[in-house]
């Protein structure tokens, strides 16, 4: 399985030719008739009994993944069968036993059978030690973090079966030891206690400390894992309890003064990551205000919050906020005021003027008022009927966008191809408090999500030296042939065999861009080529076939 086309994926290059063949070819319905064999061993010999997952990539990180599993013969063959076509990560589900290789991933086509997919299965290390508290008494049942880093100290994506172990074995015992095992061989960062931001279980909790007893991530020291190898008294001293707050407020009627009950909220929290970089968290807003219209947010870390309310969809509230922060006691006496708000009405049209009843099933329009500061947006949101109509209410006063999506069904989109006002083109709609938006004719276009682009990268003349990285990404273009703002489809990755696949794509031109950079600039992420960018026309209930050539060229002295 590894060849020289997979040793040149991840090597230097210049792409002098590509995607020599493009075609289209429509697919038919099939049974999953797909599969993947090969042989597991440990030391030269059979790995017998082993169990051996499929797990397609696009449910990474979801708590419902489609896997599909075999055991290892007796000979340590393995056979995954009625595999739908995809992208599939390959492991061994194996308690102290790792694949030498970190990760294996194979794009698969419709009833392709691929063979020699082969994982040879190394003893894993161990990281044991203690976890106290500043007076020496142990931390029990808590859990300690092994941050698996790649050659530039960034935190790798762990597979399957690593972020199974990882996430649930890891947890101090009575004295406050923790043992973790069957780690790959790598470079790790270890860890324990809760981020310094947010709302937490109980009144105190122990802030982030690594190894050894650092809460600055960039002085912990890195512990090196081989084949087999225990690292001893990684121990970590935590600092003193950290303590939280409470926060207290009442939503009220902005003109009456007047509690508004069982009216729901969120909490959102500025984080400052560094001078140049600020991030927001926020909660779904499943909170809500008591019978007296009081709110209460319990264990609260110090930060600066926001709350908002979330009113019920036909409610004509707008949704308000009150912005705070928590420094060194609990918050009372917030108040959130909120008003009775504008409308927004008119008729959802399909391109072309046609008119589907059932296709209008579980969508909804959505308006989204631009902030004053900027925090959080005031969006409301209607159901859009058969007939195309819609009615939102309670929206604030401000620079209004509409958007348009559907619940439930991940694969209906739609584009707003235009917005008019009483037949006047509008692309933004300024609300004024206690205006009744009328008139609104939404023009969409209904895209089906069911193209897809499969292709290879293949390597002329030879092999490539192993210093760099080769990247993809795929975007979307407009009629004037120009990226559409923030609608990046993602990054293909390329499996073992320098294939990628992109599916539930709706119909369109994309711009396939191929990247170098240069492995020996981790820290400056230096482009080592330039960018090679191929046009791919996509079709709907196609998969449109590319090939891309490239060619290796020696590296400039000056990179």
């Amino acid at each position: 399985m590894v060849s020289s086309t997979r040793r040149a994926i991840a090597s230097t290059l210049i792409v002098l030719s590509a995607a020599i063949y493009v075609g289209a070819q429509t697919p038919a319905q099939k049974v999953a008739t797909a599969s993947i064999s090969g042989k597991v061993t440990i030391k030269g010999k059979p790995a017998v009994g082993v169990m051996i997952l499929a797990t397609d990539s696009r449910d990474y990180g979801r708590s419902n993944m489609t896997g599909y599993r075999a055991k290892t013969d007796q000979t340590g063959s393995y056979r995954l069968i009625s595999l739908p076509a995809g992208t599939y990560e390959i492991s061994a589900v194996t308690p102290s036993l790792v694949s030498a290789d970190q990760l294996n991933s194979i794009v698969i086509s419709d009833s392709e059978e691929i063979e020699d997919v082969n994982l040879v299965l190394v003893p894993g290390g161990v990281i044991t030690g203690r976890i106290t508290d500043s007076d020496g008494k142990p931390i029990i049942g808590t859990f300690v973090r092994m941050g698996l880093l790649d050659d530039h100290q960034i935190p790798r994506r762990l597979s399957r079966a690593q972020m199974t172990r990882f996430f649930f074995d890891n947890v101090t015992d009575d004295r406050g030891v923790y043992r973790a095992f069957g780690l790959p061989p790598g470079k790790y960062k270890v860890s324990a206690g809760e981020s310094a931001s947010g709302r937490k279980s109980s009144r105190q909790y122990y802030k982030e400390t690594f190894y050894p007893s650092v809460t600055d991530a960039a002085k912990a020291t890195i512990i090196e894992v081989t084949e087999g190898s225990e690292a001893k008294d990684v121990d970590i001293v935590m600092g003193r309890p950290v303590e939280t707050f409470n926060v207290a407020g009442r939503v009220v009627d902005r003109e009456t003064g007047r509690p508004i009950p069982n009216v729901r909220y969120g909490v959102g929290q500025r984080i400052v990551e560094d001078q140049n970089s600020t991030s927001v968290s926020s909660s779904s807003g499943s909170d809500a205000t008591n019978a007296n219209g009081e709110f209460r947010l319990e264990n609260v870390t110090p930060g600066t919050y926001t709350i908002f309310t979330v009113a019920p969809d036909g409610n004509d509230r707008t949704a308000a906020s009150v912005t705070f922060e928590v420094i060194d006691r609990d918050v009372a006496g917030l108040l959130i005021k909120t008003t009775r708000g504008s409308s927004l009405s008119g008729v959802v049209v399909l391109d072309g003027n046609e008119r589907s009843p059932a296709l209008f099933s579980s969508v909804r329009i959505n308006v989204a008022v631009e902030s004053k500061d900027g925090f959080f947006t005031n969006s409301r949101s209607s159901a859009v009927d058969q007939q195309g109509t819609f009615s939102i209410n309670g929206v604030g006063s401000g620079l209004a966008h509409l958007g348009i999506y559907s619940i439930g069904d991940e694969r209906k989109q739609f584009e707003i191809v235009r917005i008019e006002r009483n037949g006047i083109p509008s692309e933004t709609i300024n609300v004024n408090a206690g205006d009744h938006v009328t008139g609104l004719r939404v023009l969409v276009k209904y895209m089906k999500l069911t193209g897809a682009i499969r292709g290879e990268v293949k390597v002329e003349d030879g092999e490539l030296p192993p210093i760099s990285q080769l990247s993809l990404s795929l975007w979307p273009l407009d009629e004037n042939l120009q990226p559409k703002s923030s609608h990046s489809v993602g990054s293909p990755k390329l499996d073992a065999r320098g294939r990628f696949v992109a599916e539930g794509l709706p119909a369109g031109t994309y711009r396939l861009t191929v990247l170098v950079y240069d492995t020996a600039q981790p820290t400056t992420g230096t482009r080592i080529a330039e960018e090679k960018i191929q046009r791919v026309a996509v079709t709907d209930d196609t998969v449109t076939e590319v090939t891309l050539i490239i060619k290796p060229q020696p590296i400039s002295k000056k990179h």
